[in-house]
């Protein structure tokens, strides 16, 4: 596992066709607009295995850089909340530098360590603070853990979104018919549906 300061990111990411405008944001140059979400499944034990299941369909991948989009990683814990004291030892678990802004790299070797990361931020992410922003080092897609508890993902081509969607359908995951909450934007293949 590597970190990253965010200048060094945005650089690899305008090298590899991806830009930025703040960093809750972040595209393919130009946006071909190939944008999906899956519905994070309700039981912990099957989350885990979902996210394995978009990791491997991102392949073929030997690292993966995570990110906060709007906050630094957490330095303390609210004290007054048991779920941010589990989630600060998780993340301090994981090894991620605590208190920075720094991207994580985790390599292939650090699967597991990625999992949890992204786990955590499935079961006890509530607020836009605890969305996580994830690309492979192929650059063919960005993936959001969303506080809407849905997974977001950006293609990069037609090929990788088909490729993507027959993929997770083989596993039984499938793409939503409605948004899963009203502070949701229905995004436009919703309504061209």
């Amino acid at each position: 596992m590597n970190t990253h300061q965010q200048n060094e990111f945005l650089r690899w990411a305008t090298e590899h066709g991806l830009e930025t405008k703040d960093w809750s944001e972040l595209s393919f140059s130009p946006d071909p607009h190939l944008d999906r979400f899956w519905e994070v499944p309700p039981e912990p034990n099957g989350q885990a295995v979902f996210l394995l299941c978009m990791l491997g369909l991102m392949s073929p991948w030997k690292t993966c850089f995570v990110w906060r989009s709007i906050t630094d990683w957490p330095a303390v814990p609210d004290y007054s909340s048991i779920k941010s004291r589990v989630e600060h030892q998780i993340l301090s678990g994981i090894g991620i530098p605590m208190g920075t802004s720094e991207i994580v790299e985790f390599s292939r070797s650090d699967t597991d360590r990625l999992i949890t990361l992204l786990l955590t931020s499935t079961l006890f992410g509530c607020t836009e603070c605890d969305d996580l922003f994830l690309v492979p080092d192929n650059a063919q897609f960005v993936m959001k853990t969303s506080h809407h508890d849905v997974v977001e993902i950006a293609f990069g081509t037609e090929q990788a979104l088909t490729q993507f969607i027959v993929g997770m359908q083989a596993k039984g995951y499938y793409l939503p018919n409605e948004i899963p909450d009203a502070t949701f934007i229905k995004p436009e293949w919703m309504k061209d549906e």
